[in-house]
């Protein structure tokens, strides 16, 4: 019983251990909700290998590793806060000063690591745990963090709910978000148990994680889009549908900021730079590149890429009818525009136009 119980603790957190390096490592120039949710899927996993290496008196062995130095619970509230507020509202940005909240995890993580140290050099034993002010550091403060947390999450859910539109999309998003709510929820309920009250309910706790472990890893292996959030993937609305604010961004008027950004392109003329990426045009704005990428797929109807090519393909036919620009050749007002190849231009110009340059050119200079 023992050695499949050991089996079955190495297995999920082995599963949990590479889905949270594959969430951490998934997100590129802009931290979002997999960052944070791998983070606390490290600490729940490292705490069912924690509870393996008990099983087999692995912590006695000289040569152990001690990985259980990083298994600081101090990780999970603001992780858990940073994902809500990175799942539920548009406009969150990660900036250095919300690296604070984890002073006091790292700060956990050094004094665990300095005692085992001392330890291996000199034999001596440094139980942290008899300080009562450590013990409620490390022990008592996390559970009052997550229960702060989790009233929040459940504030945020009802204002979710209410702003979302009875989409199958949205009510799938949702649904996760409620199922994370109701596991963080539980294994809360057994953690305050177990450690403000000293109640044997551990084994309980061990049985939420590895269910949860193994439902993220069975889920995420099969289809990884199950770890976006409603935000990441942008709803299509029809004409009639569109209102003054959007159901996915409620703290933004959709018009205003739509007709804000057609006029710093206009004014800018941003388009004209030939590496301009979604992230640019964003912060320029000073909005979150998901609300701007919302904004030309639902008013625009297309993709981003696209449609700063169809400011560059309108700038071209400025220029091509402007006789100050005569003189100039078509790739040499191509380039101008904000195109960086001949052959991307040609492509994309029989796309707006429905003709190449070379033929539309001479029709052109004709009228001219």
């Amino acid at each position: 019983m023992e050695n499949w119980k050991a089996m079955l603790l190495l297995v999920a957190s082995c599963q949990g251990i590479l889905l949270s390096l594959a969430l951490l490592t998934s997100f590129r120039k802009r931290i979002g909700p997999s960052l944070f949710l791998g983070l606390i899927l490290l600490i729940i996993s490292l705490e069912l290998l924690n509870d393996w290496a008990i099983q087999i008196h692995y912590h006695q062995s000289p040569a152990a590793i001690p990985f259980w130095l990083l298994e600081s619970y101090l990780i999970i509230p603001p992780s858990l806060y940073f994902f809500i507020l990175s799942t539920t509202r548009s406009d969150f940005q990660f900036t250095r000063k919300h690296l604070l909240l984890y002073v006091p995890a790292v700060a956990e993580i050094i004094m665990e690591t300095a005692a085992t140290i001392r330890f291996r050099l000199t034999r001596q034993v440094t139980d942290l745990f008899r300080i009562p002010a450590w013990f409620f550091f490390t022990e008592i403060l996390p559970v009052i963090g997550i229960i702060a947390v989790l009233i929040f999450f459940g504030k945020q859910l009802r204002l979710l709910s209410k702003n979302q539109k009875a989409s199958s999309q949205t009510r799938q998003s949702l649904i996760k978000l409620y199922s994370f709510f109701a596991t963080f929820l539980l294994l809360s309920i057994f953690w305050i148990a177990d450690a403000v009250f000293l109640l044997p309910v551990f084994p309980f706790e061990e049985g939420i994680m590895i269910v949860f472990l193994f439902t993220l890893a069975y889920t995420g292996y099969s289809s990884f889009t199950f770890f976006d959030t409603p935000q990441t993937s942008d709803v299509p609305l029809t004409e009639s549908e569109t209102q003054s604010e959007s159901p996915l961004f409620p703290n933004y008027n959709d018009r205003t900021e739509l007709a804000r950004m057609e006029n710093l392109l206009k004014e800018t003329k941003l388009y004209t730079q030939p590496k301009l990426s979604l992230e640019d045009l964003a912060n320029a704005l000073h909005l979150p590149s998901r609300y701007v990428s919302y904004l030309i797929n639902t008013y625009r109807a297309t993709n981003f890429h696209s449609f700063i090519n169809t400011h560059r393909v309108e700038e071209v036919l400025r220029k091509i009818n402007d006789p100050a620009e005569q003189h100039k050749t078509l790739l040499a007002l191509a380039l101008e525009s904000g195109f960086n190849s001949k052959s991307s231009f040609n492509q994309v110009f029989k796309l707006h136009t429905g003709q190449t340059p070379s033929t539309y050119l001479p029709k052109i200079r004709e009228k001219v």
